[in-house]
């Protein structure tokens, strides 16, 4: 049962899990409040958590900071300890834990922080999906497969804060003095209104931001990246010491286009586009040649034309065949 649990739970972290198995996830954590056997096996893996994220703290449905564990996860003579009352306000996505009664969120610094006004709604898509949102402030946003946004019920009234891991395209209600902030990892995007892509999958080596309309900052870290305007794009590495980017032009027709049914790559790692066919195809594809993981690809193509034909056009580029086994796709 330990083994399920932390599986089900490394599925939810890195934004892997089908329904199903949130379904069992969620059924497993809220039992323990009733299942003194579950609720060991639950706090046994929310120890080894916290040796890892002493930070670890709650906030639960409402959106209010928890001074304690629930009665059920603490040990009988478990002490309360008081938990900071100042986070940072520019603190980056991914929620590591949804955890019941009612919900209680664990969560760690560079996360989703202090709401104590407003509960946070999450949102996800699965691979091959994509869904529409409209926000509280009538923000429309159309989120990309494998993805997950977090945003309050409610917006603060000095500012609207969400928390993006994966691709969505926004389309951002225009507010003055009302300033629009999207956290990706150590990236934020700020607007007032405007219309623009994000795209930040776990793993990616480049946040990619891409205007529409209107006029976007970015900053990692709380430096300025760039100031983009419409048919600009900023794309920021996420693992460099020192900031790195690089900074293009664009058709605006071209922004988001992949809700239209387009696949397009620039310069990007094969590895990368490898991953991002798996999310739109829903398809399982391995690359035999470990040296080909960065290599750059070039190339555009409609989504329709199905997975096969995709990886033919991967293994034109990249001198590799393609080989086809039970709905299995490898390249080698």
């Amino acid at each position: 049962m330990k083994d399920k649990i932390k599986y089900l739970f490394l599925q939810y972290y890195h934004n892997r899990s089908s329904r199903r198995e949130l379904e069992d996830f969620f059924h497993i954590v809220n039992s323990a409040k009733h299942d003194q056997e579950i609720s060991e096996l639950v706090k046994q893996v929310y120890d080894e958590i916290k040796l890892a994220e002493p930070s670890l703290t709650y906030i639960n449905d409402e959106g209010q900071l928890v001074l304690r564990e629930p009665d059920w996860l603490q040990e009988p003579d478990a002490k309360i300890k008081p938990i900071r009352k100042h986070y940072p306000l520019l603190i980056a996505a991914s929620v590591l834990l949804l955890i019941g009664i009612g919900t209680l969120w664990f969560y760690k610094s560079g996360t989703p922080g202090n709401f104590a006004d407003h509960a946070l709604v999450k949102q996800f898509t699965e691979r091959s999906e994509h869904k529409d949102i409209t926000l509280d402030d009538g923000t429309h946003i159309q989120l990309n497969a494998s993805s997950t946004l977090q945003f309050p019920e409610v917006f603060a009234k000095n500012k609207r804060e969400v928390w993006l891991s994966g691709e969505a395209f926004f389309d951002v209600k225009h507010a003055d003095k009302w300033p629009f902030i999207i956290h990706t990892g150590k990236v934020v995007t700020t607007v007032l209104g405007t219309a623009f892509n994000i795209k930040a999958y776990p793993g990616q080596q480049q946040i990619v931001v891409s205007v529409k309309r209107g006029k976007v900052s970015v900053l990692k870290e709380n430096q300025l990246v760039a100031m983009l305007i419409y048919g600009q794009e900023v794309k920021v590495n996420t693992d460099a010491v020192t900031l790195k980017k690089t900074e293009k032009t664009l058709n605006t027709e071209d922004v988001g286009n992949w809700q239209q049914g387009y696949l397009s790559y620039d310069d990007e790692p094969l590895q990368e586009v490898i991953n991002d066919l798996e999310r739109v195809y829903n398809v399982d594809i391995t690359l035999k040649r470990d040296n080909l993981k960065n290599t750059v690809i070039t190339t555009s193509f409609k989504r329709d034309i199905g997975p096969a034909r995709a990886l033919q056009i991967l293994s034109s580029l990249t001198d590799t065949k393609v080989q086809v086994m039970n709905n299995q796709f490898t390249l080698n």
